[in-house]
C-alpha cells in the first residue's frame, strides 16, 4: 500500500462512508464516543521516501539492493464492473462488503466487550448498510494508490 505524490491513501470515498456511519452509530447511541475513539484500522501507505529508507544514499540494505520502485493507482475493479451494470446499489454493496470482510472486524474489537460481544454482529450489520445507502448516494472511482519494489540480492 501507498500513498500518492500528495500524501494520500486512497479509498477516501470508502473512509468517509465508513465515518459517516460510525458517527451516526454514535448520535443513536448504538455506539459509545470512546468506541469510537478506540477504533483504528492498522494500515500504513508508504509514500516513495518511505520505501526507500531502509535502503540508504547506496539504495541497498544487507544485500538487497532496489533495482526499481514505482508508485501507481490499482485498478478499481468494482468500479469497472459499476461501469458495466450502472447499479449504485451493486456498486456500493460490493465496497461495503470488501469492507465488512478486510477491516470491520478489526473496528469490532474495540466495542466494549471486544468483538466476540453480542453487539459485534449487529455493529458489522449496520456498518456495512450505513456504508452501503452513502456510497450508492454517489458513486465514484476509489484511487487505491500502490507501490512496486524490484529488489535484488547483491550478495
Amino acid at each position: 500500500m501507498a500513498v500518492d505524490d500528495n500524501g494520500d491513501f486512497g479509498y477516501r470515498p470508502v473512509v468517509d462512508a465508513m465515518y459517516s456511519t460510525l458517527v451516526e452509530m454514535v448520535a443513536c447511541g448504538f455506539l459509545s464516543a470512546e468506541e469510537l475513539q478506540q477504533m483504528a484500522i492498522p494500515t500504513v501507505g508508504r509514500s516513495r521516501t518511505d520505501f526507500l529508507a531502509p535502503f540508504g544514499t547506496s539504495g541497498c540494505f544487507n544485500g538487497l539492493c532496489i533495482e526499481e520502485i514505482e508508485i501507481f493507482f490499482g485498478e478499481d475493479h468494482i468500479w469497472s464492473d459499476f461501469e458495466q451494470h450502472r447499479d449504485p446499489l451493486v456498486f456500493a454493496a460490493q465496497w461495503a462488503a470488501f469492507t465488512r470482510a478486510s477491516v470491520v472486524p478489526t473496528l469490532a474489537g474495540s466495542l466494549d466487550g471486544g468483538g466476540t460481544t453480542p453487539r459485534a454482529s449487529d455493529f458489522m450489520k449496520r456498518l456495512e448498510t450505513g456504508m452501503t445507502t452513502r456510497l450508492a448516494a454517489k458513486p465514484q472511482p476509489m484511487r487505491i494508490p500502490l507501490g512496486r519494489l524490484l529488489l535484488a540480492n547483491k550478495t
